[in-house]
């Protein structure tokens, strides 16, 4: 597992990094840590290749929050656990979709209990594909480009980051293929990646593209649950 750690303070670095290690040791597991004391340096070599990002909020520069916003633009997968001195800017982690975050000075026992829900939040958003087929060919669609998936009559659209595709089905199809996937539906017929979403409001959903979604009333509790468990309760 490829872990970074992104804070201005050599304290709060060493105190993270020696809580990886005293981890790592007791559970038997294989880390591989880098260290980043700057986020221009840290967004300079990012590539989408890191598990989990322990990420300070209050740098110079690009702040922890504009850094993830980056991330999320690129990489819906990696887990990010803010660091932060001060708790009222963990709210704003909803936003990036962020695991948790942490209040410093940072207790070990807290650290691991953070460190035990990013496993469970990668498993969660581990990558899949699926294929689909139409008058253009085959395609195979990676599950965590997906922004959501809705009827049209005897026809599915997926709504990718990059492009559209249309395919002969039912939503009951693709739900029985997604499995038990990071989906949930916000109107009949249209189920959306809890990945992307941004907002949930009182009668719709925001798409961290910004896309506005009607949410009915019907589903809005089941959607807000899913999307509560899906953060992990955070």
């Amino acid at each position: 597992m490829r872990i970074a750690v992104v804070d201005d303070s050599f304290d709060d670095r060493q105190r993270i990094v020696k809580y990886l290690e005293q981890f790592q040791n007791e559970h038997n597991l294989p880390f591989e840590i880098k260290v980043f004391h700057a986020s221009f340096d840290f967004l300079e070599e990012y590539h989408g290749d890191y598990d989990v990002i322990f990420l300070d909020i209050e740098m110079p520069g690009s702040s922890g929050l504009d850094v993830a916003r980056e991330i999320r633009g690129k990489d819906q997968s990696v887990g990010i656990i803010f660091i932060t001195g001060l708790a009222q800017y963990a709210i704003e982690g909803y936003e990036v979709q962020a695991i948790d975050f942490m209040v410093k000075p940072v207790g070990y026992y807290n650290f691991s209990m953070k460190l035990e829900k990013a496993f469970r939040f990668i498993e969660t958003h581990r990558e899949q594909d699926i294929l689909i087929s139409n008058k253009d060919g085959v395609f195979r669609i990676g599950v965590s480009d997906i922004l959501y998936i809705e009827k049209d009559r005897d026809y599915v659209l997926f709504h990718t980051r990059q492009e559209d595709y249309q395919t002969r089905g039912s939503i009951k199809e693709i739900k029985s293929k997604l499995g038990s996937l990071a989906f949930s539906e916000c109107t009949a017929g249209c189920l959306v990646n809890l990945n992307y979403v941004r907002r949930v409001g009182k009668d719709s959903i925001r798409l961290t593209t910004d896309r506005e979604l009607p949410l009915s009333r019907r589903l809005k509790k089941a959607f807000t649950e899913d999307y509560i468990n899906f953060m992990g309760g955070m």
